[in-house]
């Protein structure tokens, strides 16, 4: 089993444990879940980007090396509670690994593309 497939399962297994279990929710109840987590999603990437270090440009900070690296731990458990409800999303949308790497490939190649030919949406 791959890694990111694992990680698939483990938080399946935790969601079942929460009365959350994705291959019987009708419609309704998956767009619900979906927004409620997609919500917590943001509100998990903001909490670590307020734990980045130098986070405010207009601020002096007078961080010696050991807060910094304090901060930057804060800011990846963050990031690991992020991850926690896009991997929900990914559950909720009935999404395994395989088709998670798939479409991140055929994403990737187009914007790449787009990087090239500013008529597929990006501005040079």
């Amino acid at each position: 089993m791959d890694k990111l497939q694992f990680l698939l399962d483990s938080q399946e297994k935790f969601q079942k444990r929460l009365g959350q279990d994705f291959p019987f929710m009708d419609e309704k109840e998956k767009s619900e879940f979906l927004h409620v987590h997609g919500y917590f999603l943001i509100e998990e990437v903001a909490e670590m980007l307020r734990e980045t270090p130098f986070h405010k440009p207009w601020k002096q900070y007078n961080w010696d090396e050991e807060k910094t690296l304090s901060q930057e731990e804060l800011q990846k458990d963050e990031a690991i509670d992020a991850l926690h409800f896009l991997i929900n999303i990914f559950l909720a949308l009935g999404m395994d690994s395989e088709e998670i790497i798939e479409r991140y490939k055929e994403k990737n190649k187009l914007n790449y593309r787009r990087q090239e030919d500013s008529s597929l949406g990006y501005i040079k």
